[in-house]
């Protein structure tokens, strides 16, 4: 890293003067660090290298101003903050079909705009069905560590001299994207960051420090590694990495790495009899699956994974496939539970479009919604009422039919 990308930090502001610096907001920020136990917050400052002593008093680092400057603190770094937008869709719209909302922003100084953009992050991270389904648990969309992860290294590791535009936060429906103003410092290099060979060089050590200091970022050189290994543990495909137009960007994707059944399937699983991890495969998995699939997916080991697979078998929930030469074997689901499963694929979703319409079904309604004669609608009605799908009201020519919990889940 040659020393011009470090300059911008450590230049002394000759405009400015401790004055301009909220003493209160440093000790605070401070208070928790190795260094902050001791001293006033001047000494902490000067220990950090974000003031030096002059003959006149103090000369204030550009770094000092930009964490620790009295409001209005964009007066010394115009786009020093975080701006955050909402996309409606997956790509960006102009004109007339624009489809971007600003959802927020984060203001300097960056001792107070770390909180507050965390803040704001986290409102607009939902939480994943897809994981959910998967884990039996709510889960954000975006595991806290990653877009964390992201988010400070967007902060620490910005080019401030780039005074035209602030880094930024984008949500789009399938994922989320965070923009750092700036080329990646030398010897970083794309590659390098993928190959996790990085090493700990940074743009601005000072800032860096501070915020690791002060708890809000790790070890340096390991961030990309931690939000693929944070990824990976919910089943997400690992972060990319782009630099285009002097920008730097880490793309998050909240789709997991494999197929997921709809609800449907996911509910009629945990109907059966089965423990929480054998439920866990058969959604993730649905199309077939091998004890190791099964050992990856749980974190068990292969004697345990081979057990919960030969008791699936046992169970007649699976069964298994000796004929694709494989040194592995699969397993996949037994033909009734495999129909069940694609019936409920190709009928759920219709009949939520119905009852969106009509808070209740008939069997004529039925008959039309998937053209079969009155003898199957009969039988079909039947089978989604024993799953838990239909609840029945009435009798004869005044029956009807209301969807239970399961199926507006």
């Amino acid at each position: 890293m040659h020393d011009r990308e470090q300059s911008y930090e450590r230049r002394l502001r000759p405009e400015a003067t401790v004055d301009d610096l909220d003493f209160d907001l440093a000790a605070s920020f401070l208070a928790g660090t190795r260094d902050g136990r001791n001293g006033s917050a001047v000494e902490q400052l000067e220990q950090y290298g974000l003031i030096t002593p002059s003959d006149e008093g103090w000369q204030v680092t550009n770094a000092a101003l930009l964490l620790f400057a009295r409001e209005p603190a964009d007066r010394w770094h115009p786009q020093a903050g975080i701006g955050v937008f909402r996309v409606t869709g997956t790509r960006r719209l102009p004109g007339r079909a624009g489809n971007v909302n600003r959802a927020g922003r984060a203001d300097p100084p960056l001792a107070r705009a770390v909180d507050e953009i965390r803040r704001i992050t986290r409102a607009h991270i939902r939480r994943s069905d897809a994981l959910r389904d998967i884990f039996y648990r709510d889960l954000p969309e975006y595991p806290d560590e990653a877009w964390q992860e992201a988010l400070m290294n967007a902060i620490a590791h910005r080019d401030y001299r780039m005074q035209d535009r602030r880094a930024e936060i984008w949500f789009f429906d399938d994922r989320m994207e965070v923009v750092s103003p700036g080329e990646l410092p030398e010897p970083v290099t794309i590659e390098t960051l993928r190959e996790g060979k990085a090493g700990a060089a940074a743009r601005n050590p000072l800032i860096a420090r501070v915020l690791a200091d002060a708890g809000y970022m790790r070890a340096m050189g390991r961030g990309f590694g931690r939000m693929r290994a944070s990824m990976a543990a919910s089943f997400l495909p690992s972060p990319e990495i782009s630099e285009k137009g002097k920008l730097f960007t880490v793309t998050l994707y909240k789709e997991p790495t494999f197929e997921t059944a709809g609800p449907g399937w996911s509910y009629l699983v945990r109907q059966l009899p089965i423990s929480g991890d054998q439920k866990r495969i058969l959604i993730a998995r649905p199309d077939g699956f091998s004890h190791v699939d099964y050992q990856q997916l749980n974190s068990v080991h292969e004697d345990e994974a081979k057990k919960r697979v030969q008791e699936l078998v046992e169970r007649d929930i699976v069964c298994r496939d000796f004929d694709t030469g494989d040194e592995i074997t699969r397993c996949y689901l037994t033909a009734e539970l495999d129909e069940a499963r694609w019936f409920l694929e190709d009928r759920l979703p219709a009949l939520r479009e119905h009852f969106r319409k009509d808070p209740w079904l008939r069997s004529s309604d039925y008959r039309s919604l998937f053209e079969i004669n009155i003898r199957d609608a009969g039988k079909e009605i039947a089978q989604l009422v024993e799953l838990g799908f239909l609840r029945p009201e009435g009798r004869g020519r005044g029956a009807r039919y209301m969807p239970t919990a399961a199926l507006r889940g």
